[in-house]
């Protein structure tokens, strides 16, 4: 009989003792800021007679890939540089497939063509920021983010930053591995995908009608 009590104070020990049931809240996550520029698009081209079909037959060349369909719309006497280097298809040629470009034009041109477009005295100049660069800005140590909600990182494939939408900001090299460093507004270093950058002194394409159909005239970069 003596036992008794005891048992009766066994289960209330053993509740005491029991690790807490309820769960445990997980902490929350950083919220990842916005910045938002000013940035506008601006597509003279789509309005320019020619240049629209011209543009809609490159991304379908582009799409199948047709090194002879593009080379077609190389005008004889394309500029493909500021110094001596070949113009033409020929020189093209040698350039973007038979040379070792940092990128394939089969990347590049996507970019440059869904870049908007200027027209000036006839010509159509693709991307848009080439011609409508802020003249407060070095073009040579920014670059633009044209697009919508672009995720910077801390590393590649890693932790979300910021998320960037039609803006400017700081660069401090060229791109590397895909990947574009940049200067966050609130100062932080951050990097984007290459293919979500506009550098106004990178590759840019005009093209105008000579009378012989819209042509490439030019395609280069620099300044």
């Amino acid at each position: 009989m003596r036992l008794f009590p005891l048992l009766l104070a066994l289960p209330v020990l053993l509740l005491a003792c029991a690790p807490d049931a309820s769960p445990s809240e997980a902490p929350a996550e950083a919220e990842v800021p916005v910045f938002r520029g000013d940035l506008t698009s601006v597509d003279d081209g789509a309005e320019t007679e020619g240049f629209a079909s011209l543009r809609d037959s490159l991304r379908a060349v582009v799409a199948r890939r047709d090194t002879a369909a593009l080379l077609a719309l190389v005008a004889p006497d394309a500029r493909l540089s500021f110094g001596d280097t070949p113009g033409g298809p020929d020189g093209f040629r040698a350039l973007w497939f038979e040379g070792a470009p940092d990128e394939p034009i089969w990347h590049l041109l996507p970019r440059l063509l869904d870049g908007g477009s200027v027209e000036e005295d006839g010509a159509v100049i693709v991307p848009a920021i080439a011609t409508l660069w802020p003249e407060s800005l070095d073009p040579f140590a920014n670059v633009a983010i044209p697009g919508d909600d672009v995720t910077a990182f801390d590393a590649p494939d890693g932790t979300p930053l910021a998320t960037l939408s039609r803006t400017t900001l700081p660069t401090s090299g060229p791109a590397a591995d895909g990947w574009r460093p940049v200067t966050l507004p609130d100062g932080r270093a951050a990097g984007v995908p290459e293919p979500a950058v506009l550098s106004p002194v990178g590759y840019r394409a005009t093209f105008w009608d000579d009378g012989d159909g819209w042509h490439l005239r030019s395609f280069l970069t620099g300044d």
